[in-house]
């Protein structure tokens, strides 16, 4: 049967739509394998690319050191075996020296004006009422002027009562003109006192030379050194304004920042040591102070040492270390501090071997100064290298470099 045109349209159409799936369905499916030749290829490739790997990686860092016996002994190294022990835990602290703040003062003007002149420079040792500088000042000659009058009242009143006391007695006056100018010298007498007390408690003199004048000689309120003197000669200062700091540095404080997780092991009266480079031995010393407030920036709270300086060895702002001496704590695994040692950022202990010596790898955990524990990497007896281990160390470096070139 004969198909009309439009039929054999719709058919066309249609082959030529399955022809163009079929396509696709085919283009999608992965390629054919590759043939041997290629996969040579590609296995000659990767060969050579391994050779460079290998070529270009870094040589294995060297554990093991070889050392017989008697090598051993002509190094002086001395073997211990790991072995259980009581430690005390041990804080080691960055510090600062720093004034006893009991113990210092702040000296200031008493009044506004310009400093005449300056006799001590910081870190001058002073006595106490030593001369440290002038001041002249106007509101000073005010104070002494009013003192002034207040004293020549006080002694015109005095007259008075006495007069009017013995007209009393000899019943040529009234009980009332005595009875008033007895009143009159109270009031004078306050009146000087009070004056009195104003030029007094600023530290100023109110006799001699000076009495009239706004002149004030400014005297150390203690023995001690200078240590701050924030005025020259010519300047002008105002009331209340620092002149000079004094501080007796026969005590001192040594103030670390705790962090936050050590607060529960620290305690006023916890043993300490304080180590500096002024210091001939480490000192003995007890906590003084713990901060109850946290510093707003560092989160730290303020531990305190305070500590005697005879011959004045410590001064304020050297650095210092500050250990703090815990409880006691009961260690399965420990070693001498010396036998740790670090290498390539790891801690290694140097571990006996029938050869030599091996740096082996260790977690360290807490120490005194003395033992430190090992948490991982050694178990109890392992005989380790406890003395002289930084010979092996200096050996093992010795034979990385020359492995390396």
């Amino acid at each position: 049967m004969k198909l009309p045109n439009k039929q054999w349209r719709i058919v066309a159409l249609l082959c030529l739509v399955a022809a163009v799936l079929a396509a696709l369905i085919l283009w999608r499916q992965p390629g054919a394998p590759a043939t041997p030749e290629e996969h040579a290829g590609h296995a000659d490739s990767h060969g050579h690319d391994d050779r460079h790997e290998e070529q270009q990686a870094p040589p294995e860092a060297r554990d093991d050191i070889v050392m017989t016996a008697a090598q051993v002994r002509a190094n002086g190294i001395g073997l211990e075996q790991a072995r259980p022990a009581r430690i005390q835990e041990l804080l080691h602290l960055p510090a600062q020296v720093s004034v006893d703040a009991e113990r210092t003062v702040a000296v200031a003007a008493p009044g506004a004006g310009m400093v005449q002149s300056v006799a001590v420079t910081p870190g001058d040792t002073v006595a106490k009422g030593q001369a440290l500088l002038v001041l002249h000042s106007p509101e000073v000659a005010v104070w002494r002027a009013e003192l002034a009058t207040a004293r020549q009242r006080r002694l015109q009143a005095d007259a008075v009562f006495h007069r009017e006391r013995q007209l009393w007695e000899e019943r040529i006056s009234a009980r009332q003109d005595m009875e008033a100018a007895q009143a009159a010298l109270a009031e004078a007498r306050i009146a000087e006192q009070a004056a009195q007390g104003r030029l007094s408690a600023l530290g100023i003199g109110t006799t001699g030379g000076a009495a009239l004048t706004g002149a004030v000689t400014v005297r150390a309120p203690i023995a001690g050194v200078v240590i701050e003197r924030p005025v020259t000669a010519g300047g002008t200062v105002d009331a209340g304004k620092p002149l000079l700091t004094v501080a007796d540095l026969g005590r001192v404080w040594i103030e670390a920042a705790l962090p936050t997780e050590n607060l529960p092991q620290v305690r006023i009266g916890m043993p300490a040591t304080i180590s500096a480079a002024a210091l001939e031995k480490p000192l003995a010393a007890t906590v003084s102070f713990v901060g109850p407030v946290l510093g707003e920036t560092t989160r730290m709270a303020t531990v305190r040492v305070t500590l005697a300086n005879p011959g004045l060895r410590l001064r304020p702002g050297m650095l210092a270390t500050l250990d703090l001496m815990g409880q006691h704590a009961d260690a399965a695994v420990t070693v001498a501090s010396d036998a740790v040692q670090t290498i390539h950022e790891r801690s290694v202990v140097f571990v006996r071997t029938p050869g030599g010596f091996e740096a082996r790898t260790v977690v360290p955990g807490r120490a005194d100064g003395k033992r430190t524990e090992i948490l991982r990497g050694l178990a109890a007896g392992t005989q380790y290298a406890a003395g002289a281990s930084y010979l092996l160390k200096a050996d093992l470096g010795k034979g990385e470099a020359e492995h390396e070139h």
